[in-house]
C-alpha cells in the first residue's frame, strides 16, 4: 500500500507554544527517489480510482439493465394480470346486463299478470258479484206464489259462491304478485349496485392500462404499499355471484308464478263462465216455463170469458123465457078469474076448467126450474168471476215474474262476458 507520506511532509511543520497552531517553515527540500516514489503513488492511485470507477460504471449499468428489467417485467405481469382482470370483470358485467336485462324484462311482464289479476278482481266486483246481487235483489220483487226458492235463486247463489272463491284466489295470486315483484325489484337493484362498483373499478383499471411510465401527466401518486384490502377476491366473487344466484332465484319464482296466473285466470275464467252459463240456463228454463203458464193461464181466460157470455146469454135467455112463463101464467089466471063469474049451474069443473088448473100448475113448476136454473147460472157467474179475477192476478203475477227475469236480469246477465283478462 501507499507509504505514510504524512509524517514526512509534517516535518516541516514546528509548534510555537503549548496553545499555539503550527507555524510554517521553509519548505524542506525533497531527493529525487521522494519525487520518483511520489509520482508512482500519485499514478497507482488514479489507476485505482480509475478501475474502481470503471467498475462502478459497470456495475451501476447492470444495475440499471437489471432494474429496467425487472420493472418491465413487473409492469408486464401487472398488466397482464390488469388485462385478465378487466376482462373478469367485463364477464361479470356482461353477465350482470344479461341478468338485469332479463330481470327487467320479468318485472315488465309480471306487473302486466299483475295488472290482469287486478283486472280479474275488478271485473268480478264490479261486475259479477255486482250482477248477481243486483239479480237476487230484482228477483225478490217477485210477488205471489211466485216469490218462491226455485233453480234460479239455487243457481244464482251457487254463482255468488263461486265469485267470492274467485276472488279470494285473485287476492292471493295478487298478493304472490306483488311480492314477487318486490323481491325481483331488491335483486335488480342488487345488480344495478354491484354493476355500478364494477364499472367504476373497470374504468379505473382500463385506465391505468392506457397509462406509461414516459407520459408527463401522470401526477403525484401516493404510497399505499401499506394499505390492506377490505375484502378477499373470494368474498368478491362470492358477491357477484350471490347477487346472480338471487336473481335467478327470482327469475325462476317470477317465471312459475306466472305460469300459475295463467292457469289461475284460464280456471276462473271457465268456472265463472260454466257457472254463468248454468244460471242462464236455469233463468232460460224458468223463463219458458213462467211463459208456458201464462199462456194457458191467458187461454184458460179467454176459455173462462167465453163460458163468462155464454151464461150471460144463457141467463138472459131463462130470464126471457121466465118473462114469458110470467105472461102465460097471467093469462092463465086471467082466464080463471073470468071462468069464475060464470053464472048459476054453468060454473062447473069442466075439462076447460081442468086444463087451466094443470096448465097454471105446470106454468108455476117450470117457473120454479127456471129460477132454479137461473140462480145456478148467477152461481157459476160468481164463480166464473171470481175465476176471472184469479187467473187476471195470476196473468199479472208471472208478468211480472217474465219481466225481472227477461228484462231485468238477463239484460243484466249479457255484460258477463268472461275472458283471459
Amino acid at each position: 500500500m501507499l507509504p505514510n507520506l504524512k509524517s514526512r511532509r509534517i516535518t516541516g511543520l514546528q509548534l510555537a507554544g503549548k496553545h499555539l497552531g503550527p507555524v510554517a517553515k521553509c519548505p524542506p527540500r525533497y531527493s529525487e527517489e521522494d519525487w520518483d516514489y511520489n509520482n508512482k503513488i500519485k499514478f497507482r492511485i488514479t489507476c485505482d480510482q480509475e478501475k474502481l470507477a470503471e467498475r462502478i460504471v459497470e456495475e451501476s449499468r447492470r444495475v440499471v439493465d437489471e432494474t429496467k428489467d425487472t420493472t418491465k417485467s413487473w409492469q408486464r405481469e401487472v398488466e397482464h394480470h390488469m388485462r385478465e382482470r378487466t376482462s373478469e370483470i367485463r364477464f361479470l358485467v356482461d353477465e350482470l346486463n344479461r341478468q338485469k336485462k332479463t330481470a327487467t324484462l320479468e318485472d315488465e311482464a309480471l306487473n302486466t299478470y299483475r295488472n290482469r289479476v287486478l283486472n280479474c278482481i275488478e271485473f268480478l266486483k264490479d261486475k259479477s258479484l255486482a250482477i248477481c246481487k243486483q239479480c237476487l235483489i230484482l228477483r225478490e220483487g217477485r210477488i205471489g206464489v211466485d216469490l218462491c226458492d226455485d233453480e234460479v235463486d239455487r243457481s244464482l247463489r251457487r254463482e255468488l259462491k263461486v265469485i267470492k272463491g274467485c276472488q279470494g284466489l285473485a287476492d292471493a295470486a295478487l298478493k304472490e304478485a306483488e311480492e314477487q315483484i318486490r323481491k325481483l325489484r331488491a335483486a335488480i337493484y342488487l345488480l344495478d349496485q354491484d354493476l355500478a362498483a364494477k364499472d367504476k373499478s373497470l374504468a379505473i383499471d382500463e385506465k391505468n392500462l392506457k397509462l406509461k411510465d414516459f407520459q408527463h401527466d401522470l401526477g403525484k401518486g401516493q404510497d399505499l404499499s401499506k394499505q390492506h384490502c377490505q375484502f378477499s377476491l373470494t368474498e368478491w366473487q362470492a358477491q357477484t355471484y350471490e347477487n346472480l344466484e338471487a336473481n335467478a332465484k327470482a327469475l325462476v319464482s317470477a317465471g312459475q308464478l306466472r305460469a300459475y296466473i295463467d292457469l289461475l285466470l284460464k280456471q276462473v275464467c271457465e268456472d265463472m263462465q260454466n257457472q254463468t252459463d248454468r244460471t242462464n240456463e236455469a233463468f232460460e228454463r224458468r223463463i219458458s216455463e213462467t211463459k208456458h203458464v201464462k199462456q194457458c193461464l191467458e187461454n184458460k181466460h179467454k176459455d173462462t170469458m167465453d163460458h163468462i157470455h155464454q151464461v150471460q146469454r144463457n141467463m138472459t135467455e131463462l130470464e126471457k123465457e121466465m118473462m114469458d112463463k110470467q105472461r102465460a101464467i097471467t093469462l092463465c089466471q086471467t082466464r080463471l078469474s073470468n071462468r069464475a063469474h060464470r053464472p048459476g049451474l054453468e060454473l062447473t069443473c069442466d075439462m076447460v076448467q081442468d086444463a087451466l088448473y094443470n096448465e097454471l100448475q105446470a106454468l108455476k113448476a117450470s117457473v120454479c126450474k127456471l129460477n132454479q136454473k137461473l140462480n145456478e147460472n148467477k152461481a157459476s157467474m160468481r164463480y166464473l168471476m171470481h175465476v176471472q179475477v184469479m187467473q187476471e192476478e195470476e196473468i199479472n203475477i208471472k208478468a211480472n215474474t217474465c219481466k225481472i227475469d227477461e228484462v231485468d236480469c238477463m239484460t243484466l246477465r249479457q255484460a258477463l262476458k268472461y275472458q283471459t283478462f
